[in-house]
Order: C-alpha cells, then sequence, then structure tokens
C-alpha cells in the first residue's frame, strides 16, 4: 500500500505508469511528474474506470472513500440467487483471487478460454454438472489437456464455495466433477541427479556462449533457487548489502522472502550492466524484465528436453541438500516453501537467513565447482 512518503519518492519516467494502492485504486504517474488517482475495479460484473483527482490535492483517504463511494454508486441491487449470472460471480471471485493469489491470470485465463464464453451470461444456479462435463469433454480434454481439466474443474469448485458462501448459490453441485475424468500422471520437472550436474553444467556453458543473457538468468536460478518468475523479475532495489528481497506480490505463497547473495551471485550480479530497473533485460529494452519462457526454449531447443527445465534447477538443489543431510526446515526454507502449519508459522517467525546462507554458500561452491570441473 502507499503512504505519503512512498508516493513523494515516485518519479516520471519516459512512458506514465501505474502503482497499486488497494485493489480497484491505483496512482497514475505521468510523463510529466503529475500523479492522478484512478479506480478500475470490477462492481457486479461492470468494468468501472474513472479518474478521482490529482495528488497531493486529493490526500490517500480521500481518494480511499472516493473510490468506495463510486463503487457503492454502481453496485448492482443484489439479485436473487437464482439469478446472479456465473459472469458476475465469476468477476467477484477473481478480485479475491487478484489479491491472494500470484497466479491468478492463469486462473483467469483458462476460464476465459473454455468455461466463460458458454456460461458467463447463465444464470450460476440454472448450469448442470452434465453441461460442464460436456464443455470440459468436448472443449480442453479434446485438446489433450488433461491438466487443464484438473484445474479447471478445481477452480470451479473454489468458485461455487465463494458463491455458496457469499449467499449468491444455495448448494455444491461441482465439487466431485474431477472424479468422472482420467486420473492426470503428475510429471516431475526434468532435473539431473546432483552427481551429473557438472556434465549438464558445462554442457550448458557451450551452448550459451552466445546467448548472456540466458546463461546470466540460467546462474542466478542455480545461486538463489528462485523460482522463475520470481528471479527474471528481479529489480536492482530489491538489492541491499548481502541480502536480496523480493516483495510478497512477487512470491508464489505472496510472502516476501529474503535471499542471502553467495560470493558466487554476487560476481553474476557485478557483471551485470545496470541500465535500466531489472537485473536481467536486454540493453534495447532496459525496463522490461527478462522473459521467463525463454530459459526453457533455451534448453529445448538446445537439447536438454528431458535433462533439465528451468524449474528443475529448484529440484537439483533441493535434492542435494537432502544428500548433505541439511536440516529439512532450513532446506525448505532455501526454496521458499512454507513449513508447520499456520499455528506453528505464527509462533516461529524467523526466516533463518544466516542459517540458509551457510547452506547456500555451499551449495553455490558445489556448482561452481562443476562448472570448473
Amino acid at each position: 500500500m502507499l503512504t505519503v512518503m512512498k508516493i513523494k519518492a515516485l518519479k516520471p519516467k519516459e512512458k506514465r505508469y501505474e502503482v497499486t494502492h488497494k485493489t480497484g485504486l491505483v496512482l497514475v504517474v505521468s510523463t510529466n511528474g503529475r500523479k492522478t488517482w484512478k479506480v478500475n475495479k470490477s462492481v457486479g460484473g461492470k468494468r468501472i474506470t474513472e479518474r478521482l483527482g490529482d495528488w497531493p490535492q486529493m490526500g490517500i483517504a480521500d481518494a480511499v472513500a472516493a473510490m468506495e463511494a463510486l463503487t457503492a454508486k454502481n453496485k448492482p441491487v443484489v439479485q436473487q440467487t437464482n439469478e446472479r449470472t456465473f459472469g458476475a460471480i465469476f468477476e467477484e471471485w477473481m478480485e479475491l483471487k487478484k489479491a491472494n493469489v500470484k497466479n491468478w491470470a492463469d486462473i483467469e485465463q483458462r476460464m476465459e478460454k473454455d468455461l466463460l464464453p458458454l456460461f458467463k451470461e447463465r444464470s450460476f444456479a440454472s448450469i448442470t454438472p452434465p453441461e460442464v462435463i460436456k464443455a470440459l469433454r468436448t472443449g480442453p480434454l479434446a485438446r489433450g489437456k488433461a491438466e487443464t481439466v484438473r484445474r479447471l474443474c478445481g477452480y470451479l469448485s473454489e468458485m461455487e464455495r465463494f458463491a455458496v458462501n457469499s449467499g449468491y448459490a444455495e448448494a455444491l453441485k461441482f465439487t466431485a466433477l474431477h472424479e468422472v475424468f482420467p486420473n492426470v500422471k503428475h510429471e516431475h520437472f526434468a532435473a539431473p541427479e546432483p552427481a551429473q550436474l557438472p556434465d549438464v553444467l558445462k554442457r550448458l556453458q557451450i551452448e550459451a556462449i552466445r546467448a548472456p543473457l540466458t546463461w546470466a538468468a540460467i546462474l542466478i536460478g542455480f545461486y538463489s533457487l528462485l523460482r522463475p518468475g520470481e528471479y527474471c523479475a528481479l529489480r536492482w532495489d530489491w538489492i541491499e548489502d548481502d541480502v536480496i528481497t523480493v516483495p510478497a506480490e512477487h512470491m508464489k505463497m505472496k510472502r516476501p522472502f529474503r535471499v542471502p547473495i553467495t560470493p558466487q551471485l554476487q560476481h553474476v550480479l557485478a557483471d551485470r550492466p545496470h541500465i535500466g530497473d531489472f537485473v536481467l533485460c536486454a540493453p534495447e529494452k532496459p525496463n522490461i524484465p527478462y522473459n521467463r519462457e525463454t530459459s526453457r526454449v533455451f534448453m529445448q531447443r538446445h537439447g536438454f528436453s528431458g535433462v533439465l527445465v528451468p524449474h528443475g534447477i529448484r529440484s537439483v538443489g533441493r535434492t542435494w541438500m537432502q544428500e548433505q543431510r541439511v536440516d529439512f526446515e532450513v532446506a525448505e526454507m532455501c526454496l521458499a516453501h512454507t513449513v508447520g502449519n499456520a499455528v506453528s508459522r505464527a509462533y516461529g517467525r524467523s526466516d533463518l537467513l544466516e542459517e540458509r546462507r551457510a547452506v547456500m554458500e555451499k551449495w553455490c561452491s558445489f556448482v561452481e565447482s562443476g562448472l570448473k570441473s
């Protein structure tokens, strides 16, 4: 959320940009430095986009109040349960997902491709399980996308629980849709055993001679063990002293995460040109982050299919830690995994940074030795 100090620190860029204060309320920073509050949100299935006023004439509290008033003004009269449309419920549910999960765009894309075209204008109560099953069989399943079917069944079940709890539906009828489809065989991310890593690394390094940006991304993946989407978005202002702090909105579990900078990672960072906001960016596009798909496609094109994918780097690191008998909690935290239940996490709030630093230094030395062997 924005504060007065954060707003004052926002500087104009070559193109205007937006900074989110809270869901639906953004501050637009123009190229001339003008800062304008704007509402951009969905209310009852209707998209509301409206300028509220300029900062500092309109303060933060006034902007929030103006947005709430505009929301109330445009909020439709609550319909009877059997009149609420699939599309309207989906819009409200998605607002919640956008605030709570990082992969909301993937959820939205899958639903918009296969279910919304058929059911958006239909009353939610009128839609039957056989209709949904038919849509999934003739849609994603016919395209060979069994995993998409599994995910859509889960999304629809979760959306229905939201509808029931919100008073938009009276009963659950989509909770067991997945049972009529074949089980999806889950395949692990391709990754070599730690003992095989030196050979794979040397092959990768040879192939990456003419792709220095991709090689830097791969090394940062190894030396940080972040997820591809997390390290591809790495910004210079996340780095302070010997720690990288990834903001919560970029992490899968929606919590900020600190990464210890090892000597090997520091060397890679020092070699990156500081030409824009992002550590990984092309010289001709300094303000556009590295595409997370580029490394995957690179590995696929250069003969690493079935051997290694970017996300598999984390698997190699975790397996190495298991072989080294690293403490389970420390090892899991190195990969930003959630450890323990909600109660234990509420009481034990340390991220074990220094313990992780010691482990990551040994892991990075192992990777580096594989490159030099």
